[in-house]
């Protein structure tokens, strides 16, 4: 049998074959498609560093919304040379200037003004000196000792995907989500994991396709797979070579089952679904093994001749049993043993996470203090930080060469500004009319500071080259709320919330002049005959409030349409008589009122 000698793997040193060596292939055209991108390399190449706040106020949408384009950033800045900083300290010089003991290291955040010793912060019920003090026991990670978390990280996460790739549960999953993909393909997006430039149409169709290819491929092997089962469970074992033959195709043929499996880019929320169901049909095997045991405890201890009832019993649970292994096509040992490997790599992932988040715990708390007096408490900032960081261990790459603390400053940065844009105020303002306002807070004070006096809306407008009209509504958005419980006046007696009219009730005058014209208007159509003051009432709507037609009106009387509209024109011209009329006048002054 001849083997063949096609492999396919895919090393980390592969992988750095491949990363682009220079400054333009690392950019990836962003330099010609964003002027913003050049700019910030020539201001870093000038200066030898760069502000994060320069990258955050120069750094165009597109590319902070992307991750990917992120990380080409910040791998090209280290290509050049140029270290991205939080303060503009006059002290500071790039590191390949900085000579023998000067050097420091960058992970430890320079301005975190916080005496972390045991002896600083004793006893005390302050949630946040109590937070500090557990967080300044946790030692800071070297670069090494990020990329050695970063691959137990990766270890786990594969040991998770080899395990739900080799059980038969998973894969009969995979063939019906094939259908459901061919029925809606919709629901692509939640199943499968896309990077920022494959939001497009053009590009979900294709994996769309590419997808429902790979499926049908799974198909095809699993099919395969249960052919040669038979073939390997009839095959007697006394036959060592046929035998063994056998057991060699089988295992051959689930590796490539397996490796197909784990082609499909399952998102998180898909994988983790993916886990519950492996979960939940363990869950359902664990009762009917708990009753065979004590079925079989139960036998040992029985009189013989009460032996026989028990052993049906047991042989009814073990036919359960067998049921669901021939519908899922796996023994309970290997389902449980799949779920155990599973648990293990998920737990032995998130451990590494937990220390990879608080190695770096500081970091966000030297963050979060640049944002305070913005509306959020400070623990609310690190809370919001933290969440940041979080997201940012789960998309750190640690094959790019950059440190985490840089890659990890963007996310924390960005989930605080959010949460101070979302939360900081009681009604909500969208973020984009968040940078208006604080520009157009800026551009004020610099005029007041020219001008001596508060600025116009129209001087405002000019400098900041907007319409008057836009100006006048950020300003107004801009107000702040106040509560309806504001005390007013010296004594403070009232309320502000007793100053302003509830529209939506009826006022006391209002409700009398009301009373009164029903009275008067009842009045004045008893002075019709019945016939016309019931014609009136109906065509109005005065009786039950609903206006009815002519056809209506005359179905109702057993007359004609053109007699009912020879009535009420007759009825109307006798209240429009003075001596009916004038009982009315009074009140055409109040029908405007609210």
């Amino acid at each position: 049998m001849k083997k063949s000698t096609h492999k396919r793997t895919f090393t980390g040193g592969d992988f750095q074959n491949k990363r682009p060596s220079t400054l333009e292939d690392q950019l990836g055209g962003l330099e010609d498609k964003y002027d913003e991108v050049q700019k910030l390399i020539d201001i870093g190449k000038e200066k030898g560093y760069l502000l994060y706040d320069e990258v955050s106020d120069l750094l165009p949408p597109e590319i902070s919304a992307s991750a990917e384009d992120l990380d080409d950033l910040f791998s090209a800045f280290g290509t050049a040379g140029i270290e991205v900083i939080d303060t503009d300290d006059q002290n500071f010089a790039p590191l390949d200037k900085i000579s023998g003991e000067k050097k420091f290291d960058t992970d430890q955040p320079e301005d975190l003004e916080l005496d972390l010793t045991p002896g600083a912060l004793e006893k005390t019920n302050d949630p946040v000196r109590m937070y500090l003090r557990e967080m300044g026991t946790v030692p800071l990670l070297t670069r090494d000792g990020e990329v050695e978390i970063a691959k137990r990280i990766e270890r786990g996460q594969m040991t998770v995907l080899k395990s739900l790739s080799r059980s038969p549960v998973i894969v009969r999953e995979i063939i019906v989500l094939g259908d459901q993909l061919k029925r809606d393909p919709s629901i692509i997006k939640d199943i499968l994991q896309f990077s920022d430039e494959e939001l497009t149409d053009e590009k979900i169709e294709e994996k769309h396709q590419e997808t429902l290819d790979l499926i049908e491929q799974i198909n095809k092997t699993y099919k395969k797979i249960n052919q040669l089962r038979v073939k390997f469970d009839t095959t007697p074992r006394s036959k060592k070579p046929q035998y063994r033959r056998a057991w060699w195709h089988l295992a051959r043929v689930r590796v490539r089952l397996s490796h197909l499996v784990r082609s499909l880019e399952f998102s998180n929320t898909e994988k983790l679904r993916l886990m519950g169901l492996m979960k939940s049909t363990v869950e359902k095997l664990r009762p009917l093994e708990q009753e065979l045991g004590r079925l079989e405890r139960k036998a040992d201890h029985t009189k013989k001749e009460y032996r026989k009832a028990v052993q049906k019993e047991i042989r009814n649970v073990r036919t359960k049993i067998g049921e669901m292994e021939e519908d899922t096509k796996a023994s309970a040992l290997e389902m449980r043993r799949t779920l155990q490997t599973i648990m293990q790599g998920q737990i032995q992932a998130e451990v590494a996470k937990r220390e990879l988040v608080e190695a770096n715990l500081r970091l966000v708390v030297s963050i979060a203090k640049k944002y305070t007096n913005r509306g959020l408490q400070f623990l609310d900032l690190i809370q919001e930080g933290n969440i940041g960081l979080m997201k940012a261990v789960d998309k750190f790459e640690y094959r790019r060469g950059y440190k985490f603390s840089t890659y990890a400053t963007w996310w924390i940065r960005q989930a605080i500004t959010r949460a101070i844009a979302d939360q900081a105020r009681t009604i909500r303002i969208p973020v984009h009319m968040i940078e208006t306002i604080n520009k157009l807070i800026r551009t004020s004070r610099a005029l007041v500071q020219e001008l001596g006096r508060e600025p116009t809306s129209e001087e405002i407008a000019k400098r900041m080259d907007i319409p008057v009209s836009k100006v006048r509504k950020v300003l107004k958005i801009a107000q702040e709320p106040i509560s309806l419980e504001t005390p007013i006046g010296e004594e403070e007696d009232s309320h502000l919330g007793d100053f302003i009219e509830d529209r939506g009730v009826v006022s006391p005058a209002d409700a009398v002049i009301n009373i009164n014209l029903k009275e008067m208007t009842e009045q004045v159509l008893n002075t019709l005959t019945p016939r016309e003051e019931r014609v009136i009432k109906m065509r109005f709507g005065l009786e039950d409030g609903t206006e009815h037609t002519l056809e209506e009106v005359g179905q109702n009387f057993a007359v004609t349409r053109e007699r009912i509209r020879q009535i009420e024109a007759k009825a109307l011209r006798k209240l429009r008589h003075p001596s009916r009329s004038r009982r009315l006048r009074a009140f055409l002054d109040g029908t405007g009122r609210d």
